[in-house]
């Protein structure tokens, strides 16, 4: 399938200025993008006039408020299409149900599910509830799915091993978690997890019937960026 080189290149600009976090001059975009110094200007003052990138008074360029509109759209649209996968995970398995994401160091709960056929005791486990990244399955299976490096920790280096996480009572004391990656490891990617979530102990998760219908609703989750 042909592609529009334009709008290609000036996606990959908004990707380029988006990894530099101290902003990005037009040089040195232009460098990035193979394209002239002059071809750079012209990406850059269409994306400022989106308010995609904004000019700052370093003569350098950042994301803009239009990209934070953007990603908060896509948010809201990410969120709508995993509640139908998180609610089948719940009462498929019986258990309460989440998909969370990265934010810089924690993680987020985005969408929560109860099963239908619910007992009498549930788990407090709201939307927006977060927690570091190195507590709970959830955010031990996000680490697991980066590169592996120095400062890893035993869970993150046991759940990379594994193929997923499991959680003994970090977050909500009493409870138990079991959780995957969905596959999202870089800038351009979600990075993200799905689990389950009961009270009591690890030993009361079934892990390995769980495991088949959690990386069933993993791949549906990755399919949706």
């Amino acid at each position: 399938m042909s592609t529009l080189q334009t709008l290609d290149r000036g996606l990959e600009a908004i990707d380029i200025v988006s990894r530099r976090a101290g902003g990005v001059s037009p040089a040195a975009l232009a460098d990035a993008l193979g394209v002239h110094r002059a071809g750079a200007y012209r990406i850059l003052a269409t994306l400022e006039q989106r308010h995609l990138v904004t000019k700052g008074e370093d003569g350098l360029y950042r994301l803009g408020s239009g990209a934070l509109v953007v990603a908060g759209r896509f948010m809201s649209q990410y969120r709508s299409a995993a509640q139908p996968v998180v609610q089948d995970l719940a009462d498929r398995t019986g258990h309460t149900a989440f998909v969370a994401i990265a934010d810089r160091e924690e993680s987020v709960a985005i969408a929560v599910a109860e099963p239908a056929a619910r007992g009498s005791i549930g788990i407090s486990y709201q939307v927006g509830g977060r927690h570091p990244l190195t507590q709970g399955a959830d955010g031990v299976a996000i680490l697991a799915q980066r590169p592996a490096g120095p400062s890893d920790g035993d869970a993150v280096r046991t759940a990379r091993e594994r193929g997923y996480a499991i959680s003994r009572g970090e977050v909500q004391p009493g409870t138990a978690g079991v959780a995957v990656g969905t596959g999202g490891s870089s800038v351009t990617e979600v990075e993200s997890s799905i689990g389950v979530i009961t009270l009591g102990s690890p030993d009361d998760l079934p892990v390995d019937d769980l495991l088949p219908v959690l990386r069933e609703a993993s791949a549906r989750i990755a399919r949706l960026y």
